[in-house]
């Protein structure tokens, strides 16, 4: 039976992780993001929060530009290490073994992996509690176009999406989870 609660109890999962890229300069890194969502069209606006004392904070700040990329279930476990190991350690991308191409807007990392990507341009960053809230101007979308149905999602036939739970475990989304369809 629910009942109220005393205190802080965050509820967010399951969902998708972006993988965040930034670069300035030379230095690249990337980082697992659980919050992120699109916010606006025309022109289309990312946020991601993210806290202050992560390399890619910095990155970010400094530059105005990030990447957003989402990667298949077979590349849960460096999602997982893009989010637990940081940027001050070395060279991330290298490190989980994630191949990528500078962005040809923005210059970010764009992985090669990844099935659907956004390079944008810093719009805003506002504060909120432990983390910062930022949002990007998307300037370019990559898409792999097979990995999708006439119908613009995802063909789950061909693309297996890892839902991050929490506490470093994940479920798969594939073609045998149930459909459902609501024509109201």
């Amino acid at each position: 039976m629910r009942t109220a609660i005393e205190g802080e109890k965050m509820h967010a999962y399951p969902g998708m992780v972006a993988v965040v890229t930034s670069r300035l300069q030379e230095r690249r890194n990337v980082m697992a993001a659980g919050w992120h969502a699109y916010i606006g069209a025309s022109p289309g606006m990312y946020g991601i929060a993210l806290r202050e004392e992560t390399f890619t904070y910095g990155l970010v700040k400094e530059s105005g530009l990030f990447g957003v990329n989402f990667l298949p279930a077979a590349q849960s476990e460096a999602i997982q290490g893009a989010g637990t190991y940081g940027g001050h350690e070395g060279d991330k991308l290298a490190r989980l073994g994630l191949g990528y191409e500078d962005g040809l807007r923005t210059g970010v990392p764009v992985l090669c992996d990844a099935y659907m990507a956004y390079e944008c341009r810093v719009a805003d960053i506002n504060s909120y509690g432990d983390h910062y809230w930022i949002v990007g101007e998307i300037v370019q979308v990559y898409q792999d176009e097979a990995l999708f149905g006439p119908d613009g999602l995802p063909d789950l036939a061909q693309l297996s999406i890892p839902l991050y739970m929490g506490r470093s475990a994940y479920r798969i989304l594939d073609d045998t989870a149930d459909k459902k369809i609501h024509r109201l």
